[in-house]
């Protein structure tokens, strides 16, 4: 695993972003129903306005299909709750503070557990938000998983999804 924040990898997601954001700025013929993928925003809006913390991936999207020939861009995003890097010496646990934790093919973990430093889990103690993975061909399950200072598990700051590899895509 290869961790890559260039500057083209955010430039790519700010373009992407700018073209979502254009489209939808500009509408369309005739009323379309909503996709399936609506009730997503709605959630989202729900969390951000109850002030519960919650975090999610940003890239890839759940349910997708993607190029073994390229890297998987991965990148965390996270709502009502701070990301800062692990203190070299930590003497307390900083309340309302963590760190990102990425998994392959690994459910969370329960709450106050503390995320092993081994595989499968990739440990973001440096306060980053993602990273490039070169995955072969199948289908994944990634998991981020929110740890404090001391690498535990904080209640419901976890989530899953599935991505497809495919050759030739």
């Amino acid at each position: 695993m290869q961790v890559d924040m260039s500057l083209r990898w955010k430039a790519m997601l700010a373009v992407a972003a700018f073209a979502v954001v254009g489209v939808a700025a500009c509408g369309g013929g005739p009323e379309e129903a909503a996709p399936e993928s609506a009730a997503e925003p709605m959630e989202e809006a729900a969390a951000e306005e109850s002030g519960e913390p919650r975090v999610f991936f940003v890239a890839p999207r759940d349910e997708t299909d993607h190029a073994t020939e390229i890297p998987l861009g991965i990148t965390f995003g996270i709502e009502n709750f701070e990301i800062g890097a692990v203190p070299e010496e930590v003497t307390t646990v900083r309340e309302g503070v963590g760190h990102y934790h990425l998994a392959l093919d690994t459910d969370c973990l329960p709450a106050g557990e503390i995320i092993p430093s081994a595989d499968p889990w990739v440990h973001f103690g440096d306060g980053s938000d993602g990273m490039e993975m070169q995955l072969e061909g199948g289908e994944y399950r990634l998991t981020v998983q929110i740890g404090d200072d001391e690498h535990r598990t904080l209640e419901g700051l976890c989530d899953t999804i599935v991505v497809r590899m495919e050759d030739g895509i």
